[in-house]
């Protein structure tokens, strides 16, 4: 058997992709990219986007709402 060069965590997305699973525009991902906010890849004329650098993205979101929820909650008491 062959080697696996990548697990689930890094599978490869199109900007196509990304944009669906965030529900904004391509346009908008692309300028992300472009931007460097978003790690990506050129692969030819398309961009390319690891799923963990997504996750990532995520993860790093749901820890600042739970930060501010936090605080919210501390100026209450």
């Amino acid at each position: 058997m062959g080697k696996k060069y990548y697990n689930d965590m890094d599978e490869i997305l199109t900007i196509q992709e990304v944009a669906r699973f965030f529900k904004l525009s391509p346009t908008t991902i692309w300028r992300w990219c472009t931007a460097g906010k978003l790690p990506a890849f050129r692969v030819g004329r398309g961009w390319r986007i690891h799923r963990s650098e997504v996750e990532k993205i995520v993860e790093r979101r749901s820890a600042e709402i739970v930060e501010v929820q936090e605080e919210e909650y501390d100026a209450v008491i």
